[in-house]
């Protein structure tokens, strides 16, 4: 372990164990003085006869309890109690030996003060030396100066770990709201007030580095405590909720930069895991779009309810090899086979079929980026349609117990082709859903926190080049979930749906793109408009200032819940599969001949709700 921040040379044992034969004999001196008084040099012979011997006992005792090698700029009160320990026994065996070899023995008032002056020099010498050291840690230049919050047992066991390590900076306190604690010192750093006072705590003490060491907290919680700490440069860092501490051990390794996700993130989801282990325990599972940011994630969670076996498909290689071989690791016994596969190419999806004859599909695939398939319409139709239609085309053919996809808040009149490509997908598992033995369904969700080529990244990115940050309209609002939290509820819906439904998850209330702007720079540790600025550049293609999860008409025909709190039941009309397979091979005809233009008046007459916010025209206008 490196320690470059702090050059402090530590006195060896040797030195230690000198200093300690030094304070014992002072206090045994001392003790004889203040005993006998101005007779002292008459009982001096005490001192002369038995010195010696009592050193000898210190020194074996001390060997044998292994006290110097103890780290003494890092003392505890365990180096303390063992400290107490040796000098208590030491005194009592030095009255045991001299009342049973010696002529000369000491008054027991000696014993007492020479115990009393033994415990103060020894043990004040360790602690002045920590003192001493924390110190010269405090004016250290370039060491952190850290305030955690949370006095409670997750904040001890941190800060007895900040104490002893200085490459991880100096613990200058801690904030409680707990009234009781409010002015105590814990190892010797004081709780200088609440939450509420958190401001003018950070800046009278100078704090650089903010632990928030309360695993219980949910997001609110934190929310409250962001929103007092001033905009400077101060790092923020927490420690997991207690529903992440698996082993429930706290430790510094556990602490992570706090996320945006633990402010925005809701309670954790509560699973029925009996009806999700019904349709998934020894089964063939089936995840297209693997290596994606909800794939991959869904993947993860299937892994927990035992399938026979797990195949991962995807286009992108670097996506399929990153999933598979982190599977591969954690589940070694379970049975992982990579598809590098493009689901349009119905000839070999169809020969996969029939090798794998899958049981459960979870359909993630999807190109998704509203601004980019404006520009691809084409792309859009051949993914979101026809891929979504060849899976539910082949998990009919092949008996497929269900096909559960993944669906957008955006299919909702929609204003972009992503959004319309993915409402006739919708569209296709409806019409199906009435005609087979395949149950299948959609989830439709809103925005997921932290995925691949979602504005937090981007946001990242363009703080870490120094700004600005760019936001589209200032009023912008979306809905926002965990990665986690999305993908564990599309799991649980796939138990729940009937064949034909579309479920919609709880997104709770929508959030400012603005907000969230601001929110991410200061967690990253800077000031909004004075480090770095947010600049705003206009709605970019297919974009809406505001997303919704559910027409009018599926809000007023009978927008039920499951028997879970967070699933919804979207009462979507029905559809004229004749029809709609007509129209979808018309679409396909136009995106094998890049007709654009004919892509697009064919999915206004699909779906009339659609009203492309920019057409083909405009789109040179915008900058990128």
């Amino acid at each position: 372990m490196s320690y470059n921040l702090i050059m402090i040379k530590s006195p060896n044992k040797f030195l230690w164990i000198v200093l300690d034969l030094i304070f014992i004999n002072f206090a045994l001196l001392l003790s004889i003085l203040i005993r006998f008084g101005n007779e002292f040099y008459s009982y001096y012979y005490l001192y002369k006869e038995n010195f010696l011997l009592i050193s000898l006992i210190y020194i074996v005792l001390s060997t044998i309890f292994h006290l110097y090698d103890c780290f003494w700029r890092y003392v505890s009160i365990k180096e303390i109690f063992l400290v107490g320990f040796i000098l208590l026994i030491t005194v009592f065996s030095s009255l045991l030996l001299i009342y049973w070899y010696r002529e000369y023995l000491f008054p027991r008032t000696v014993y007492f003060l020479f115990l009393f002056f033994n415990m103060t020099f020894i043990i004040g010498n360790k602690l002045m030396w920590r003192l001493y050291f924390e110190h010269r840690l405090s004016l250290k230049k370039g060491a952190k100066r850290i305030l955690i919050v949370g006095a409670g047992d997750a904040g001890d066991v941190l800060s007895r770990e900040i104490l002893k390590r200085p490459d991880l900076g100096f613990l200058v306190g801690f904030v409680d709201d707990d009234k009781d604690k409010v002015g105590k010192n814990i190892h010797g750093k004081k709780v200088f007030g609440n939450t509420n006072k958190i401001g003018n705590i950070i800046i009278k003490n100078n704090i650089d580095s903010i632990i928030i060491a309360i695993p219980s907290a949910n997001s609110k919680n934190i929310r409250k405590i962001i929103d007092k700490i001033p905009d400077q440069n101060i790092e923020i860092k927490t420690l997991p909720g207690i529903y992440e501490l698996v082993d429930g051990k706290v430790s510094y390794s556990k602490v992570r930069k706090l996320e945006i996700a633990d402010i925005l993130g809701r309670e954790p989801v509560s699973l029925n895991m009996d009806i999700i282990s019904d349709y998934l325990e020894d089964k063939v599972v089936l995840v297209t779009g693997a290596g994606g940011s909800i794939g991959s994630e869904i993947a993860r969670q299937i892994c927990n309810f035992r399938p026979s076996s797990l195949l991962l498909l995807d286009i992108s290689e670097n996506n399929l090899y990153s999933i598979f071989y982190e599977l591969k690791q954690r589940y070694k016994k379970l049975p992982l086979i990579p598809l590098l596969l493009n689901i349009t190419n119905k000839y070999k999806l169809k020969n996969a079929f029939e090798k794998i004859k899958p049981d459960v599909i979870f359909h993630a695939a999807a190109h998704k980026h509203v601004p980019i398939l404006e520009y691809y319409p084409e792309e859009a139709i051949w993914n979101n349609i026809i891929g979504t239609r060849n899976l539910v085309e082949l998990s009919h053919q092949f008996e497929t117990e269900s096909m559960i996809m993944i669906s957008t808040d955006k299919a909702i009149n929609p204003s972009s082709v992503m959004g319309a490509s993915k409402r006739i997908a919708e569209m296709i598992l409806k019409d199906f859903g009435g005609k087979s033995n395949t149950k299948f369904a959609a989830v439709r969700f809103g925005n997921v926190l932290d995925s691949s080529g979602s504005v937090i990244p981007l946001f990242r990115q363009q703080i870490a080049r120094g700004g600005p940050v760019t936001v589209t309209d200032k009023e912008v609002k979306r809905y926002f979930m965990t990665i986690g939290e999305a993908s564990q509820l599309v799991i649980q819906a796939g138990a729940l749906a009937d064949s034909g439904q579309i479920l919609v998850l709880d997104m709770g209330e929508p959030i400012k793109i603005y907000d969230l702007a601001k929110e991410i720079i200061k967690l990253i540790g800077f000031k909004n408009g004075k480090d770095i600025d947010i600049e705003i550049i206009g709605l970019r293609p297919g974009e809406k200032l505001f997303e919704e999860l559910m027409t009018e008409d599926e809000k007023n025909n009978a927008y039920n819940h499951t028997s879970h709190e967070k699933i919804f039941i979207a009462r979507v009309g029905d559809v004229n599969g004749e029809k709609l397979a007509q129209d979808i091979s018309e679409l396909e005809k136009f995106a094998l001949e890049g007709d654009e233009e004919k892509i697009i008046i064919k999915l206004q007459e699909i779906l009339p709700e659609y009203k492309p916010i920019r057409t083909k025209e405009t789109l040179h206008e915008y900058q990128w």
